[in-house]
């Protein structure tokens, strides 16, 4: 006990954990405020095929920018541009009706993915972070990383309270908010952008393919325990808070990699939710969805 207290006393006294739980923390706030809209407009598959694609503009941005593996301010700034370009090639090639939207992301995610690590292999430097890039190295966040998050978490939050009422309307009816006048194209590009920032700026926290978890479970968690989207909204940012504080706990008294800790936390706390609703619903004290 006094060994573990000792342990959780070290985030106090070393800069590299504080700045790992001060990125994560922003992170979380990011993804928990995107979650819901994510999970309630059904845009998973499209997240996650943003999530993959991110590892090929990365790769471009180490090559054209970086000396060395480490990614700067040009590669993360080539990556959003790379990520934000296959959204729109998703969007444009599904437009057409002939290619089912499932289609069109695992078509481009697949192949911007396989680029990646394409370009990765040519560099036997880049190779080597290749594990760092899928699942994250949280310890090793630097300064830039914790500003590029503090800004995206800001947008973000502003973003979302500037166009809370038309996000609520579009995230329930999309075909009444477009019949009320609400851009519903451009708040679905807008939210897919707003994704690939920070699907992309997450990459060094817990890595292209757990990110997705963060952006999916914290709102399920909400859509499960909450009705008002108010509530399902400051669960699913209290859920995504909670889990990296709980991952991050985890692996420093446990030595093991902070990513996946905080990814199965949250995952431990959405099969709490669901079984929860579940007693609630067959006890009659909840209403089962849709009912």
């Amino acid at each position: 006990m006094i060994a573990t207290v000792l342990q959780l006393d070290a985030f106090w006294h070393y800069g590299f954990l504080q700045r790992a739980l001060m990125a994560g923390l922003l992170m979380s706030l990011a993804c928990g405020i995107l979650s819901p809209f994510v999970v309630l407009r059904r845009l998973s598959f499209s997240a996650d095929g943003l999530a993959h694609a991110s590892i090929g503009g990365l790769a471009v941005g180490l090559l054209l920018f970086e000396t060395g593996p480490t990614p700067g301010l040009a590669s993360y700034a080539a990556s959003f541009v790379f990520t934000c370009g296959v959204g729109l090639a998703i969007a444009y090639f599904s437009s057409e009706e002939r290619v089912h939207a499932d289609t069109a992301v695992g078509a481009c995610f697949v192949a911007a993915f396989a680029l990646g690590i394409l370009m990765l292999s040519l560099r036997q430097s880049y190779t080597a972070h290749l594990e760092d890039y899928l699942f994250g190295s949280i310890l090793a966040v630097n300064v830039l990383e914790c500003r590029l998050l503090l800004g995206l978490g800001v947008l973000v939050a502003v973003g979302c309270g500037c166009c809370w009422r038309w996000l609520g309307a579009w995230t329930f009816d999309e075909e009444l908010a477009r019949a009320s006048g609400i851009p519903t194209g451009w708040l679905r590009y807008g939210l897919l952008v707003v994704v690939a920032a920070t699907v992309v700026l997450s990459i060094e926290v817990v890595g292209a393919l757990l990110v997705m978890a963060m952006l999916i479970l914290p709102g399920a968690i909400g859509t499960l325990s909450a009705r008002s989207m108010a509530m399902i909204l400051a669960l699913s940012i209290a859920v995504a808070v909670a889990a990296t504080v709980a991952g991050m706990i985890v692996s420093n008294v446990t030595n093991v990699p902070p990513g996946p800790g905080i990814v199965l936390s949250a995952f431990l706390f959405f099969v709490a939710a669901f079984f929860l609703q579940k007693f609630r619903v067959r006890h009659g004290l909840a209403r089962q969805p849709g009912s």
